[in-house]
C-alpha cells in the first residue's frame, strides 16, 4: 500500500514540475490571452514603476462580464503554471488581484513579472521586464493592502524610484 502511494505521489510530482513554466515563459503566453494585446504605457495601467528594466506591457481594459470570465479564466490557467515558490508578493479577493514573481536571471539581476486585474474595472495587465537585487527586496517587504475593489502596493528605492499598484475606482 505505501509503494502505490509513493508511486501514486512521485507521479503527480512529475507531472506538476514537467508544467511549471519560467516568467518569460508566462508573459509571452499572457500576451497571447484572449483580448489582451501588446501596449504602450497609458493611464489606464494601473502600475507606476520606475523600478523596472526595459519592462513590456500587455494588456486588456473595460471588457464586459463574458470578457472578464474568458480573460480571466486563461490567465489563472498560465498563472497556475508558474512555480508559487517565484511569487514574491501580491494577493487576490476575487473582485481584484496582483501578483508579483521574481527568479534570479543569468545577468545576475531578476526576471520580473506582475500581473494585476480588477473585475470591477474590466481589465488585466502584466509587465515583463528585470529588477535589481534592491527592487526585488523592496517589493518583498512592502505592504499589501486589499479590500473589496481597491488594492495597494507600494515599495521604495532610495535614490532609485518608486513601484506602486494602485487599484481604486478611480484608477
Amino acid at each position: 500500500m505505501k509503494k502505490i502511494i509513493l508511486s501514486i505521489l512521485s507521479l503527480i510530482a512529475v507531472t506538476v514540475s514537467a508544467s511549471a513554466i519560467n516568467l518569460q515563459e508566462a508573459y509571452s503566453a499572457l500576451s497571447n490571452v484572449p483580448n489582451i494585446n501588446v501596449r504602450q504605457p497609458d493611464a489606464n495601467l494601473p502600475v507606476i514603476d520606475d523600478l523596472i528594466i526595459d519592462g513590456q506591457i500587455a494588456g486588456a481594459y473595460n471588457l464586459d462580464a463574458a470578457g472578464i470570465l474568458e480573460t480571466g479564466t486563461s490567465v489563472y490557467t498560465i498563472l497556475n503554471q508558474i512555480p508559487l515558490s517565484y511569487m514574491i508578493n501580491g494577493g487576490n479577493n476575487n473582485q481584484v488581484a496582483a501578483f508579483v514573481y521574481a527568479t534570479p536571471n543569468e545577468g545576475g539581476s531578476n526576471d520580473i513579472l506582475v500581473v494585476v486585474m480588477s473585475g470591477y474595472k474590466g481589465s488585466a495587465v502584466s509587465i515583463y521586464g528585470t529588477a535589481t537585487n534592491e527592487t526585488v527586496e523592496a517589493i518583498k517587504s512592502a505592504t499589501f493592502e486589499m479590500q473589496g475593489q481597491s488594492l495597494n502596493l507600494s515599495a521604495t528605492v532610495p535614490d532609485v524610484g518608486d513601484f506602486n499598484i494602485t487599484l481604486n475606482k478611480g484608477r
